[in-house]
């Protein structure tokens, strides 16, 4: 497991996301969304997903009173689905940052929100984006 915090100053945002996750990270994943309030059911259905969904999943959940989001980037089967996971979820953070602070999604705010959070998580994304790079990384070895 490869976990990354970021903080979005300009949004006063933190994104926790993990990536590359087995079933031994299940645990921290659920506490780190217990401590920003993640329902039971929430939960649950998350405990569900990351145990028995197989490769390519993801998922987000926003805590807005916090400004915390959490990622999880599951393992994924190649690097063109890593690209697909990686921005189907990142698109969620967008999304629930810009509904929490009244973004409007076709604004040009949002497209710097989304370049933000881009840049960011570029530092770890970079290595689990092409097929080479991933097989130095021993946890898809």
């Amino acid at each position: 497991m490869i976990k990354q915090d970021i903080y979005l100053y300009n949004w006063d945002w933190k994104v926790r996301v993990y990536y590359a996750i087995d079933n031994y990270d299940i645990n921290t994943i659920l506490k780190d969304l217990d401590d920003i309030g993640c329902s039971t059911r929430d939960m649950q259905e998350t405990q569900q997903l990351l145990l028995y969904g197989g490769d390519n999943v993801g998922i987000t959940y926003t805590s807005n009173a916090d400004r915390k989001t959490i990622t999880v980037i599951g393992i994924t089967s190649s690097a063109d689905e890593f690209q697909n996971t990686f921005d189907h979820e990142k698109g969620h953070i967008a999304m629930h940052i810009a509904r929490a602070l009244n973004i409007d999604p076709f604004s040009e705010q949002y497209q710097y929100l989304t370049g933000d959070i881009g840049i960011k998580l570029f530092a770890v994304a970079k290595h689990f984006l092409c097929d080479k790079c991933r097989k130095r990384i021993k946890y898809l070895s």
